[in-house]
């Protein structure tokens, strides 16, 4: 893979039973109230090697697919209504948000997007898995000014509907078509 400068963008879409994308989906990229990505980390996209050994020597290495792949992505200010969507997390009536043993996360798809080092853009799609969040921490104001802290949210990693986990693509030319296999429309009821 190719020297990745930044992280531009993060578009995070909340799928259906059928793996087809819904209406949330959430655009990350730094605009005023809408979240700015800070990190993304994927771990896991190679499969954890086993040896076998024969007449006293290594003779075979297993390593087909991948490892356990998991993203977590450092957010500045994530909306309001994007954790409540990709997190399960349900409105009250009166407008307060309830966590509770009903909470269940639906399976998303996420897509990072950066540049290589001649500026080309660089895709990484994570096609299907559940986020969570990190600890809720509250502390005391000191005599000097706040800096915001990102927020973390990870995202464990299952294989999407073509037995796949990841896509990734360098050019414009192929931004479109990796977003759209990431994000598959929804089909139209017939009728």
């Amino acid at each position: 893979m190719s020297i990745r400068v930044g992280f531009k963008r993060a578009t995070v879409g909340v799928l259906d039973i059928n793996g087809k994308v819904t209406k949330d989906v959430f655009v990350i990229e730094g605009k005023a109230n809408k979240g700015g990505t800070k990190e993304a980390t994927i771990s896991g996209i190679s499969p954890e090697s086993i040896k076998s050994f024969a007449s006293n020597v290594a003779y075979y290495v297993s390593a087909k697919g991948t490892g356990d792949i998991k993203t977590e992505l450092s957010i500045l200010d994530v909306p309001e209504e994007m954790v409540v969507a990709v997190l399960g997390r349900k409105k009250h009536t009166d407008g307060f948000t309830l966590i509770g043993e009903r909470t269940e996360a639906p399976y998303v798809a996420v897509l990072l997007e950066s540049e290589d080092a001649t500026g080309q853009p660089v895709f990484f799609a994570l096609l299907k898995g559940k986020m969570s969040a990190g600890d809720v921490s509250l502390k005391t104001s000191e005599n000097k000014p706040a800096e915001p802290e990102d927020e973390k949210l990870t995202m464990e990693c299952v294989a999407n509907n073509d037995g796949e986990t990841i896509a990734y693509g360098i050019g414009t030319e192929l931004a479109a078509k990796l977003k759209t296999y990431a994000f598959p429309p929804a089909t139209p009821p017939a009728g």
